[in-house]
């Protein structure tokens, strides 16, 4: 007999094959996973070479089993339509994976065979035809259900062969009929392996998807999708449904403003109690608060107490509400104009529906202009430290940001952290007392300042700039022409000469000043207005008299201060910007930008 996939058969695999096979079986190449081929010769099972059989009955038995195949096959091709032979082709065709079984043998029985089921006879219906009918619909009921039941993987038939193959393997005499029994054996496992696959597949998988590659699980999908879910469980109240903007109108604006302004009072009563603390209006309780941080800092207790502090404050809300002579104090203080009020609602209440915002604006506006030009100049100082406006300067900060990068990369948290407290306790019982009761000296007491000292703002920059470019052009005008007075004094020239420095004229500007129509003449060296009738001087001005000038009017006037606080103000100089920018450059004087 041939042998099986190179090896001859044995029989310490017998045992293997019955139940599905493992994921690994191709790798081990099991004999009951590869069909045996025999080249002219049929696959069925065959009896043993010999003809012998140990048991008499089991021979008869295998022979009437392989007869009733034999018949049945011969009836369904006789019965099955005639096609015409297809021309065979030279290619080989792949065999089918896991063909269906045969079922040739669906209906074998080992032992006892089917009972044999009869319906009530006459007698029977005409005795009891009740339960006749009964039991007959009963039994067609059983059969149905016994049909939608009876599909197992592995038929009973499939059963039966299976267990005579091996009782055919331990009853062969000779090795031949061993070998030959271990062929139908190995045939028959196939098929039980291609009934498993063929089962599933045929009942259970209706659809197949393709899997891209190993890396079908995508965890960034499943990650944010997980997140949505808890998101959304938990915190579904805080999840806005509407994805439209609200619509932009006049109440919709109020209603949004008297919410936060209502809601907002506390927080302003709690900035003006602040306010009253750090400017020292009440010496002794800012005493008190100063020694209380001291305190609680020197034991590295101040986050903790700042904490017990919130706590204290709610559990006396609690403990301790609003009581009618609280309600007393708020009335006083918002009939009373004379007395600062401590939110919004008692500024109204003090001035009215029609006064509050006069109010607000007189007693918070120049400080709130102040605060805005502050902003403004400290942003210009961060962007000329960048763009490197004056190198120098921006030197300068950069060596004291490496200072400050060293001592927060070496020195321990711990030092850090008490050392940034104390740097709060400075800025808010030192600092902010300096800037909002003397306003002058608030840059001074600016750590932003001290932080990038000296680097210029934008019209800080642009009058050195000037300043440069007007000293170059006074020095080339004093090559190209001699010193001679713009008036042809020859007193001025004298006097130009006994001070060692040309005076350069910058030019002749009509205007007004004093009721009085004129020029307004500039020079290198100062400004003086003459009048145009006869030429009078009304007023002459030398550079380091002036100590304020500023632009006035409706865009033609300027005004000259001088340190005793006289002042001339001329009017209708349509050149006024031109005559501001050539005052500032030619001076060279150290200008304060105030406005």
């Amino acid at each position: 007999m041939a042998a099986i996939d190179g090896r001859r058969a044995s029989t310490e695999h017998l045992s293997q094959g019955l139940d599905r096979a493992a994921l690994n079986v191709y790798t081990h190449a099991d004999h009951h996973l590869v069909a045996p081929l025999r080249d002219g010769q049929d696959t069925s099972r065959k009896s043993s070479d010999t003809g012998e059989a140990a048991d008499p009955n089991l021979a008869s038995l295998n022979n009437l089993r392989r007869l009733s195949g034999k018949v049945k096959q011969k009836t369904v091709k006789a019965f099955q339509p005639r096609h015409k032979k297809q021309k065979s082709t030279d290619s080989e065709t792949a065999p089918t994976l896991a063909p269906a079984p045969s079922g040739a043998a669906d209906d074998a029985r080992m032992y006892k065979p089917v009972p044999e089921q009869k319906g009530p006879d006459f007698k029977e219906v005409i005795k009891h035809p009740i339960s006749s009918v009964q039991s007959a619909l009963h039994g067609a009921s059983g059969a149905k259900f016994s049909e939608a039941l009876d599909n197992p993987v592995i038929a009973h038939g499939a059963e039966v062969s299976i267990v005579r193959a091996y009782d055919e393997v331990k009853s062969a005499k000779s090795e031949g009929a061993k070998e030959s029994a271990l062929v139908d054996l190995e045939s028959l496992k196939k098929e039980r392996q291609d009934a498993y696959v063929r089962w599933t597949f045929d009942r259970h998988v209706l659809k197949a998807n393709e899997k891209k590659g190993i890396a079908e699980m995508r965890w960034l999908d499943y990650g944010h999708n997980l997140l949505r879910y808890y998101v959304e469980h938990y915190g579904d109240q805080y999840i806005d449904r509407n994805p439209n903007l609200p619509e932009p109108s006049e109440e919709a604006f109020n209603t949004s403003m008297e919410r936060l302004v209502m809601i907002s009072t506390p927080y302003q009563m709690l900035v003006m109690r602040l306010r009253h603390i750090y400017r020292w209006e009440n010496r002794t309780e800012t005493a008190l608060y100063l020694g209380a941080y001291a305190f609680f800092w020197a034991i590295n207790y101040l986050a903790g107490a700042f904490i017990l502090a919130l706590i204290a404050v709610v559990l006396q809300r609690r403990l301790y509400p609003p009581t009618a002579e609280d309600i007393r104090e708020d009335i006083i203080r918002s009939e009373d104009a004379e007395r600062t009020a401590l939110n919004l609602t008692q500024l109204i209440e003090q001035h009215g529906a029609h006064g509050w915002v006069e109010a607000l604006r007189q007693d918070l506006g120049p400080w709130f202009l102040l605060q805005l030009e502050d902003i403004a100049n400290v942003l210009e100082i961060w962007r000329n430290f960048y763009e490197w406006r004056d190198p120098k300067r921006t030197m300068i900060s950069l060596i004291l940001l490496v200072q400050v990068w060293l001592a927060t990369t070496f020195i321990p948290l711990s030092m850090f952290i008490k050392l940034a407290q104390l740097s709060a306790g400075i800025l808010f019982f030192g600092l902010f007392p300096i800037a909002s009761r003397y306003p002058q000296y608030r840059l001074l007491a600016s750590p932003m300042k001290w932080l990038f000292w000296k680097v210029p703002t934008d019209a800080e920059w642009a009058i050195a700039r000037l300043q440069v470019e007007a000293a170059h052009r006074k020095e080339a005008l004093r090559q190209i022409s001699p010193s001679r007075d713009p008036d042809g004094d020859e007193q001025a020239d004298s006097e130009s000469a006994n001070n060692g420095e040309d005076e350069v004229s910058l030019g002749h500007f009509h205007c007004t000043s004093h009721s009085h129509h004129g020029d307004l003449c500039l020079t290198s060296k100062g400004v003086k207005y003459k009048t145009a009738v006869r030429s009078h001087v009304l007023w002459e001005l030398h550079f380091d008299d002036i100590t304020v000038l500023q632009k006035v009017g409706a865009g033609e006037g300027l005004l000259f201060v001088l340190a005793s606080g006289e002042g001339h103000r001329v009017s209708g100089l349509k050149s006024r910007n031109e005559v501001f920018t050539q005052i500032i450059g030619y001076s060279g004087l150290r200008w304060q930008v105030t406005g």
